[in-house]
């Protein structure tokens, strides 16, 4: 018993190392790309280097939790997600009052395999509406729904601002934002629906 509860001791020390290590080097890569930012006056690219900023913080942000919990299988979502979306409200400066955050996150856990591509999703439907769905300063809300119903895992991210027509969600198809939600869709098995009327709903 002595040897096994050392071995498990060893296990949960190196687990909880490696997600520090892990933390940290996306923290170097975030680090790595606010320096490239600094030599480039084009706004196109100074916005594609903040958004995969955000991309590589939400994924330092689980194993940052792993690396404090104790348990190393699973990820708390309801802290993770609620965590996220403020950090997004924070990068994209939204005035108090301007857009506000709804948010319906069950107390669930979930396995890194499908945190990890949930969260870069929740980052990129996020960062959809508050680059678009508000011009001019408008007012409006942004809702995070995660949910399990009829045993299987609902997500839904939802705005009430301008949406989008036909011709633009096309063209919306072959944004690097869209080809991640397509490529982890199938990774999780998922389904997607859209929905256009009284802003955009996903």
């Amino acid at each position: 018993n002595e040897i096994i509860k050392n071995a498990m001791l060893e296990k949960d020390t190196l687990l909880r190392e490696i997600h520090h290590r892990v933390k940290n080097n996306l923290q170097i890569v975030s680090s790595i790309l606010s320096l490239q930012g600094r030599y480039t006056t084009d706004p196109n690219i100074e916005a594609a280097i903040r958004e995969g900023k955000d991309r590589v913080k939400s994924m330092a942000l689980i194993h940052q939790d792993l690396y404090k919990q104790d348990n190393f299988s699973g990820i708390d979502v309801k802290p993770y997600l609620d965590k996220l979306c403020k950090d997004l409200f924070n990068t994209y400066d939204v005035s108090d009052g301007q857009i506000s955050l709804i948010t319906e996150i069950q107390n669930i856990e979930l396995d890194v395999e499908s945190i990890i591509p949930i969260g870069l999703i929740v980052n990129a439907l996020i960062t959809n509406s508050l680059k678009y769905a508000f011009p001019d300063n408008r007012e409006g809300k942004i809702s995070v729904s995660l949910i399990v119903e009829n045993e299987t895992l609902k997500l839904t991210v939802a705005d009430n601002g301008i949406g989008l027509n036909a011709t633009e969600l096309e063209s919306k198809k072959d944004s690097f934002g869209h080809s991640l939600i397509r490529a982890f869709r199938n990774k999780l098995n998922a389904h997607v629906e859209v929905d256009n009327q009284g802003g955009t709903s996903i």
